[in-house]
């Protein structure tokens, strides 16, 4: 007699299931509703000093410094395998795909973000006033043009592990003893803290190439080499995603307490609409769309098999730290190629920025707004230039959304005292955006895996005539 399972006992095996196998996913989902929950007893009956809200802070810092860590060691060695385990034509091939997706996905979201921006208009009802005669002009366009190819080509590898080039124009002073003003116009570069991740790809791009280039790459000692490290920092990262619970408890934690002023954040509520339906047009819209016309299949698989780290996106806001999960979700999820996912999200993660294009664009044309200043199509051109320059080589870290939107509003001359605003919708919009730029990255590499499946198969197939051959004469 065949005994059949009931239903309810059936739904029960799959809910515990279901929560065994994505135990790390319900664990943080946890961590966020009770750090909302502490945050909001703390603000409302504890009065906290800024000593003891350091404290609260400090195991969301470590999370981040630990994620943080292994994201160098990460990098480096995936561009270094994912180059040298391809052919050169099927590298340039890849690359090409992979540079028009960039260039193309970063400026529809630039474009979306004007076009919302110009025609919801958020900044036009609740002005606040401002002549707009204050101009800040220590960035301009050239600069930060001219920085990325300092930066992508680094004097000192080591150097570039933890600092980064930056120019800026110092202030014009008046002698003391004369009238004549000094230092006028003149601009210096000095070195930032920061790693410069585009000089490490850069690098770890030529060792790849170079050993690709050798007759007998296979027997280069760096390959071994390069492939134990990223085979140790992934189990570092899997050790590390053991603490994302705690670490997200106390982050959210300490963002509900660091909000101060609520009736604020009510009043850029119009600017939190726009920025979100530009992220949900494209990332529900554009991005899937692109990837049905391009491959004529399902995006839903790709977008279920990555929600782990869109999740974990949403949570740490970086999509640096989300990398090492990103790249496991690529490979053991989706099965896509490891020589395309180690080759394009490491680029991808500090090139590919769609969501902080959209969100710097927005950002720009709405604070001109609440200046009452009329951008013409030039400016609005300049502005999504600039967007788009700024969120190449971004940090990919939290919290660096305000500070690229600084250069996007001085490469227009717009005034930037009302950019602390933003600073209040920090917190929601720039989780928000990472998870797009996370997602963009995916379905790139999705895609770009699709259209390389003939290539890679051939190279595949060339490996094992060369492996035959050596065979027959040993």
């Amino acid at each position: 007699m065949i005994m059949v399972e009931p239903a309810a006992e059936r739904k029960w095996r799959a809910f515990t299931s279901y929560l065994k196998e994505n135990n790390l996913i319900v664990a943080s989902l946890v961590a966020v509703v009770l750090g909302i929950v502490l945050g909001v007893v703390l603000k409302t009956y504890v009065i906290l000093t800024d000593e003891q809200q350091e404290y609260i802070k400090f195991p969301g810092d470590i999370l981040m410094r630990m994620l943080q860590f292994v994201s160098v060691p990460l990098i480096t060695t995936s561009v270094t395998l994912g180059v040298a385990g391809l052919s050169i034509s099927t590298s340039r091939n890849i690359a090409l795909r992979a540079t028009i997706y960039f260039i193309a996905t970063t400026l529809i979201a630039v474009t979306i973000g004007l076009i919302l921006a110009v025609i919801i208009q958020p900044g036009a009802v609740n002005s606040l006033g401002g002549d707009g005669t204050k101009r800040d002009t220590d960035f301009s366009t050239i600069d930060a043009l001219l920085d990325l190819g300092r930066n992508m080509v680094p004097q000192d590898v080591f150097q570039a592990c933890f600092q980064q080039y930056h120019t800026d124009k110092p202030k014009a002073f008046v002698s003391s003893n004369s009238s004549q003003i000094y230092a006028a116009g003149m601009r210096r570069g000095h070195y930032v803290d920061g790693a410069n991740t585009l000089g490490l790809i850069f690098v770890a791009f030529l060792v790849g190439l170079a050993i690709n280039s050798l007759k007998k790459k296979g027997e280069n000692v760096l390959v071994p080499v390069a492939k134990a490290i990223n085979d140790i920092t992934k189990t570092a990262v899997n050790l590390i995603l053991r603490f994302l619970p705690a670490g997200v408890f106390f982050m959210i934690t300490t963002h509900v307490l660091e909000v101060h002023d609520w009736q604020t954040t009510m009043n850029l509520g119009k600017f939190i609409a726009v920025i979100l339906t530009g992220l949900i047009i494209h990332g529900a819209i554009v991005l899937p769309m692109i990837y049905i016309l391009v491959t004529r299949q399902n995006p839903l698989k790709v977008i279920r098999g990555v929600s782990p780290a869109l999740l974990t996106a949403l949570l740490i806001a970086s999509s640096s730290a989300t990398l090492p999960h990103t790249l496991r979700c690529c490979l053991e999820n989706n099965k896509i190629d490891g020589r395309i996912v180690r080759f394009m999200l490491p680029i991808g993660t500090n090139v590919n920025m769609d969501g902080s294009a959209l969100y710097e664009a927005a950002a720009a044309v709405f604070i001109a707004q609440l200046s009452h200043i009329y951008l013409d199509v030039t400016q609005l051109f300049t502005i999504g230039l600039a967007a788009a320059i700024a969120s190449v080589g971004a940090a990919g870290i939290p919290a660096t959304g305000a500070v690229t939107t600084l250069f996007v509003l001085t490469a227009v001359g717009l005034p930037v005292r009302d950019a602390a605003l933003l600073v209040v919708t920090e917190w929601l919009l720039d989780r928000c955006s990472t998870v797009i730029n996370v997602l963009g990255d995916c379905i790139g590499v999705s895609l770009v895996h699709e259209m390389s499946r003939q290539e890679l198969e051939r190279m595949d197939h060339e490996d094992m005539e060369i492996g035959k051959d050596l065979k027959q004469t040993t």
